[in-house]
């Protein structure tokens, strides 16, 4: 059984007003900087073996609160990086619902790919797949995985075998840990958006 921590990086400026995407140079605003730090105290005290982290910069600065603590050095991972939104990475979502094809993905994620980025189908698979290697790579681990807000839902969705076109009703906030043990059996599902505020 392997034991997965998934981490949304914290706040960054913006977040909730715009696609940041895989914009670079997105760094933690000074909120997400104080939710990163409670983070690392809250996960203090659980024996992580290793930490993987998305290559955007408000990911790899959340991880690294979390890895210091541990002594562990973070790994970066391709596929838990952000969704590639193509066109429309750094509109604001008022300029985005102003698009037919922004409307049509929203209405169908499973099936819309975003204008000139990513299908929903083939981020799931990217992390799903790591997941599993991970597992052979720690039998008998936790490993804490810091990436993003969709990127986790759909992680989440299909361990739960729930529709793509679902995952929005999955709430992933910001610093907020879910966590999934894969057995030989099956997934089992501990937590989802556990935040910060017994921290």
């Amino acid at each position: 059984m392997t034991r997965f921590f998934l981490i949304r990086h914290a706040a960054i400026d913006g977040l909730g007003d715009r696609v940041a995407g895989r914009m670079p140079g997105v760094a933690l605003n000074a909120a997400g900087r104080e939710q990163a730090a409670r983070l690392a105290r809250r996960l203090a005290g659980e024996a992580i073996d290793a930490i993987y982290s998305s290559p955007q910069l408000r990911a790899s600065e959340t991880a690294q609160t979390v890895a210091t603590v541990h002594g562990l050095k973070i790994q970066t991972a391709e596929a838990l990086d952000e969704i590639d939104f193509g066109d429309w990475t750094g509109k604001t979502y008022e300029e985005l619902r102003a698009l037919a094809e922004w409307r049509d993905f929203n209405m169908l994620r499973s099936s819309v790919r975003v204008a000139e980025g990513e299908l929903l189908l083939e981020v799931q698979t990217r992390i799903i797949g790591l997941m599993a290697r991970l597992c052979a790579d720690h039998p008998d681990g936790t490993v804490a995985l810091v990436s993003h807000g969709d990127p986790i839902r759909l992680a989440l969705a299909h361990q739960l075998g729930t529709p793509i076109d679902f995952i929005l009703r999955l709430e992933i906030g910001p610093a907020s840990i879910s966590a999934v043990e894969l057995h030989s059996h099956g997934p089992r599902v501990l937590w989802i958006n556990r935040g910060l505020e017994t921290t």
